[in-house]
C-alpha cells in the first residue's frame, strides 16, 4: 500500500500549481477535500484529483 499512497502524493504534486480547467482564474493547489488529500483549485473550488486512504 505504501506504493500506492506514493503514486498518489506524485499525481497531486505533479498537478500543484497548474492551471484550472473549470474556471479562468484559479491555480490548483494541495488541500484536504472531504477528508482525502486532494489537488483543487483556489478560485471555484473544484477538486481536480484526489486520494482515499485505502481502509
Amino acid at each position: 500500500m505504501a506504493k500506492a499512497e506514493s503514486d498518489g502524493d506524485a499525481i497531486l504534486w505533479r498537478l500543484r500549481g497548474h492551471s484550472c480547467p473549470s474556471c479562468e482564474d484559479g491555480t490548483l493547489v494541495l488541500k484536504p477535500y472531504k477528508g482525502n488529500r486532494a489537488v483543487v483549485c483556489d478560485g471555484c473550488d473544484t477538486p481536480r484529483a484526489q486520494v482515499w486512504d485505502q481502509v
